[in-house]
């Protein structure tokens, strides 16, 4: 089997970039894939912090590792979303002849490459089929018991050959001429039951959005088309209402399960699936009958703000502050109830890490995490602030660097520490002072949570973290190509944490779910040079 070309269409969301990257390269195919990353430029007059993200897209972009190849295209000028898909898709599937195309905004499962892979194999010359997709949010597993055709393209994580993107028409007014005259409106609209299409696509005729997603999905129906899903979804969106351009009001699923097991891919005749026409529609008329994001926005801006913050106190699912006017189930981070949270998100870093620790590892305050990450010969040290030195342990201060070793360590494990230490910069050089080159610092650092009374108390509580903030200090010590950041949790783990539940009281399921906004434990791993 070869493997078709990854693209990836990026602008200026460095944290879902980020994780879309790595969860792609997670994928055991993705070191036999060539990806091509296209970023997208600034628009006039962008202001500092857009032109700050969009450096921090493009830096990561240069940085990712795990595939066969790295295309970066950089657009001088902003494009637009949809302009840049068409030209990006069009570009490599005429010199490839097929493609697989990923938003920046997705979590990925590890069997994505392998199922889109087999599926273009599989029906490369099926005239019939447009499209492979991987984002099946709307057939849930236990409804559905196998993979199915449908006439919907996925536009968030899906594959093409030339031969169905040559049929892509960029005009919408023919498409919609198109579509009248060969009878097949009715198909567009869910056979009459949902008109979100036909809004959205009379929206781009007008020129009210621009949308290369509804223009695909008309050329698809148009051309009797269809696309070819997985039973269980190999994909989860988290960037709707994350700094999306176009999609800010309707979340599809940003907590779906996705497969944890290979889907294999059955050949079976290309014939919509009735059942999955008939779950969608369903899906459809609950989330999307007048949700359309960009008329919606429109309309919602022109409302007197008292009647819009009415509106959403009046469509919150029967949540209120209430449910939370009680006082936290424990002041202890949830330690006399089981697991605290935040140690769930630092075992889960430290667990995709553990195949570096090994050889001289130091640790701050004790040597558990070493001991039960630890791999091959390990050298275990402690690094304690006070008390006496003896055998594994030393006394010393990361921002004291001659109280720390010098280019010795392999390994420098330190959670949890840097909220503590008012001088960050210098605990950071001290990390880096520590390790011989090539060593690898493994961290992380608190950013939703409580204050630590036990810590404040002593020696202080200082502060909390973003992504990019930390990213930014580790780069002036260890430079910004040789750093990762990776963030965990949601508003959901932020909430239980707040209020004192231990993990084990908690949805892994929720818990697992990353909501980039709320960052409740943010991990870092660090090269030395």
């Amino acid at each position: 089997m070869s493997t078709a070309p990854v693209i990836v269409f990026a602008y200026k969301r460095p944290a879902l970039l980020r994780e879309a990257l790595r969860t792609l390269a997670s994928n055991d195919l993705a070191a036999e894939s060539d990806l091509h990353i296209f970023c997208d430029g600034p628009k006039p007059g962008a202001p500092p912090a857009d032109l700050i993200a969009i450096h921090e897209v493009r830096a990561l972009a240069h940085g990712a590792q795990g595939f066969r190849s790295v295309t970066v295209i950089e657009a001088p000028v902003n494009k637009g979303l949809a302009r840049s898909v068409i030209d990006g898709v069009t570009l490599i599937t005429t010199a490839h002849g097929r493609a697989i195309i990923v938003e920046d905004d997705v979590v990925l499962s590890p069997h994505f490459l392998r199922f889109m892979n087999e599926a273009l194999d599989a029906y490369a010359d099926d005239e019939r089929v447009f499209g492979i997709g991987a984002w099946n949010y709307f057939a849930p597993e236990e409804r559905i018991q196998r993979n199915f055709f449908l006439r919907y393209p996925d536009s968030q994580a899906w594959a093409t050959w030339k031969r169905a993107w040559d049929r892509f028409e960029p005009d919408g007014k023919a498409l919609l001429e198109r579509l009248e005259k060969s009878g097949k409106l009715k198909a567009f609209v869910g056979d009459g039951s949902v008109g979100l299409y036909s809004e959205m696509l009379h929206a781009q005729i007008a020129g009210h959005i621009d949308s290369w997603a509804i223009r695909w999905t008309a050329s698809c129906i148009a051309a009797g088309g269809l696309c070819y899903y997985p039973r269980a979804s190999l994909v989860r969106n988290m960037g709707i209402g994350q700094g999306g351009t176009h999609e800010t009001g309707v979340d599809h699923n940003s907590a779906l399960r996705i497969a944890s097991a290979p889907v294999p891919v059955e050949r079976i005749d290309a014939v919509e699936s009735q059942e999955a026409l008939a779950l969608w529609a369903q899906y459809a008329q609950a989330h999307f009958i007048g949700r359309n994001p960009s008329l919606k926005t429109r309309i919602w801006r022109k409302l007197p703000p008292g009647l819009r913050q009415w509106w959403a106190r009046s469509n919150s699912s029967g949540a209120s502050p209430a449910q939370l006017a009680f006082e936290p189930v424990s002041r202890a981070f949830g330690f006399d109830r089981g697991q605290p949270i935040d140690r769930y998100y630092i075992e889960g870093f430290l667990s995709s890490k553990k195949e570096c620790i090994t050889g001289h590892v130091m640790e701050i305050g004790e040597d558990r995490y070493t001991r039960r990450f630890g791999s091959g010969a390990v050298q275990s040290e402690v690094l304690l602030f006070e008390g006496a030195a003896t055998a594994g342990q030393r006394i010393g201060d990361l921002t004291r660097h001659d109280s720390l070793p010098h280019d010795e360590v392999d390994v420098f494990i330190c959670t949890q520490t840097l909220n503590f230490i008012f001088d960050v910069r210098a605990a950071i050089e001290g990390l880096h002072r520590s390790l011989r080159p090539g060593g690898t610092a493994l961290v992380t650092v608190a950013g939703l949570c409580q204050i630590s009374r036990h810590d404040a108390d002593r020696w202080g509580d200082f502060w909390r973290f973003t992504p990019q903030g930390i990213e930014r200090l580790f780069a002036e010590a260890f430079g910004a190509e040789r750093i990762t950041v990776r963030a965990f949790g949601n508003s959901y783990a932020a909430a239980c944490l707040l209020k004192g539940f231990a993990a084990e009281e908690c949805d892994a399921q929720q818990l697992d779910a990353l909501d980039p906004d709320y960052p409740v434990v943010i991990g870092i791993s660090a090269i030395k040079a």
